[in-house]
C-alpha cells in the first residue's frame, strides 16, 4: 500500500491540476478512497489499486471536463461518428438499437450534458441527462469520475421513487389459456431456447400481451422481502429493433433474483438473466460489470464459493471480476470459467462443468 502511494505522490511532481490547484488534493483523495477500502474490503489492495488509478489518470492527465468527458464517452461507446467541437456535439452508434448499422444516431451534447437516440429515443427511453447514460452503460470507476465532474445544476434532483410495478399486460404462463396465439408464441420461443416448465415456474416468469412491453417474456427479480425490485423484458420477435427494453429503476441498486439466494452455498454470476435461470443460486448482474452493491453484500455474506460465469467475448471483465473478488475473506473461494466460441450459459443450458479455468 504504502509503495503505491509513493507511486502515486512521485507522479504528482510532474503535473497540477485546473488553476494550478497543488495536486496535494489528489493525492489526499487517493489516500482517503485507500484508507477507506482497505477498511471496508478487509484490506484488499487489489480494489485500491483501481479507483486511485483511474481518478489520477483522468484528472491530472487531461486539460479540462471536455477532454475527460470525451475520454470517458469514447471508452464507453467508441469510436466517433460526428463532432462539432465548436458546439459541443459529438455522435456514437447508439449501444440499444444500433446493431452494427453504424448510424450515429445517439448524439451527446457535452456542454448542455444531455443525450439523445434519434432512432430509439422514445421507444426505449434513450435520452436525458448524461449522467443517465453512464450510469446505464458505464462502469463504476466512469461514474465516480463523472459525478467529480458533473456541474452542480446538471446534477439530479432527490425525487420520491416510485412503486416498482410489474407492466400493463403482464400475464403468468399458468395463467393464461394454452390455445391463447400470444402464449403460444411466447412459450415456443422460451422452449426453442430450453427453458421448461420448472424454470418458468421457479423464477415466475410470464408474459404482456399488450401495453408498452406487450410481445416481450418478462423474467421479475424479487428482493430478500419478496418485492419486486426490477425485471427483464426480452422481445421475442427476431425482428424487433430493441431486443430488451427493462424499467426505469436503477440496476446498480438492486440484487437481481436476491429472494432465491443461499448465500451459505455456492454463488453463480451471470451478466444476464437468460444465462442465470440456468445455473442453481445463481445472480444477474445485468451486463458484464458488478454494482457497489452487490460487491459489499458478496463480500459480506457470501460463505461458499463464488463462481464467475461470463460470456465469452467478456474474459477480461470476468478476469478483473476475479482479482477485484478475491482478497480478504472471500481469498480462494472464486472460481471462474472461460467459456469458447460465441455460446454462452444459456446456449449451453447451465451445463459449464467442462469450462472451469485455473487462474494463476
Amino acid at each position: 500500500m504504502s509503495i503505491y502511494i509513493d507511486k502515486v505522490i512521485g507522479l504528482s511532481h510532474r503535473y497540477t491540476l485546473k488553476g494550478d490547484t497543488p495536486v496535494i488534493l489528489l493525492i489526499v483523495i487517493c489516500v482517503l478512497i485507500s484508507l477507506g477500502y482497505l477498511n471496508k474490503y478487509n484490506r484488499n489492495e487489489k480494489l485500491v489499486k483501481i479507483d486511485c488509478y483511474i481518478i489520477f489518470s483522468y484528472l491530472c492527465c487531461m486539460s479540462d471536463d471536455a477532454e475527460i468527458l470525451l475520454e470517458i464517452l469514447h471508452d464507453i461507446l467508441g469510436d466517433e461518428k460526428l463532432h462539432y467541437e465548436s458546439k459541443g456535439q459529438i455522435s456514437f452508434d447508439c449501444p440499444i438499437c444500433d446493431e452494427e448499422q453504424h448510424k450515429g444516431n445517439l448524439e451527446v451534447n457535452y456542454f448542455e450534458h444531455v443525450y439523445k437516440c434519434w432512432s430509439c429515443g422514445d421507444e426505449n427511453n434513450t435520452k436525458g441527462p448524461l449522467g443517465k447514460l453512464i450510469d446505464n452503460f458505464g462502469n463504476k470507476k466512469q461514474k465516480k469520475i463523472y459525478n467529480l465532474l458533473q456541474p452542480e445544476q446538471h446534477k439530479p434532483k432527490e425525487k420520491r421513487k416510485d412503486i416498482l410495478k410489474l407492466p400493463d399486460g403482464f400475464t403468468l404462463f399458468k395463467d393464461s389459456s394454452l390455445v391463447y396465439p400470444v402464449r403460444r408464441q411466447a412459450y415456443s420461443y422460451l422452449t426453442q431456447r430450453g427453458i421448461t416448465d420448472n424454470i418458468i415456474e421457479k423464477y415466475g416468469i410470464g408474459f404482456c400481451d399488450k401495453g408498452a412491453f406487450s410481445g416481450r417474456i418478462i423474467i421479475p427479480s424479487y428482493d430478500s422481502k419478496n418485492k419486486l425490485n426490477y425485471f427483464i423484458a426480452r422481445s421475442w420477435d427476431p425482428n424487433s429493433r430493441a431486443k430488451y427494453k427493462n424499467p426505469e429503476s436503477s440496476k446498480d441498486e438492486i440484487i437481481f433474483f436476491e429472494n432465491t439466494i443461499n448465500w451459505n452455498d455456492d454463488i453463480h454470476l451471470c451478466e444476464g438473466a437468460f444465462d442465470a435461470i440456468f445455473l442453481p443460486n445463481s445472480i444477474a448482474m445485468l451486463g458484464k460489470h458488478m454494482s457497489d452493491l452487490l460487491l459489499n453484500t458478496l463480500y459480506e455474506k457470501a460463505n461458499g464459493n463464488i463462481i464467475i460465469c461470463l460470456d465469452s467475448d467478456a474474459w477480461n471483465d470476468g478476469v478483473k471480476l476475479f482479482h477485484n473478488l478475491n482478497g480478504g475473506r472471500l481469498y480462494g473461494k472464486v472460481k471462474i470459467i472461460k467459456l469458447t466460441g460465441d455460446a454462452d450459459v444459456a446456449d449451453l443450458r447451465g451445463d459449464i462443468s467442462d469450462y472451469f479455468y485455473t487462474m494463476k
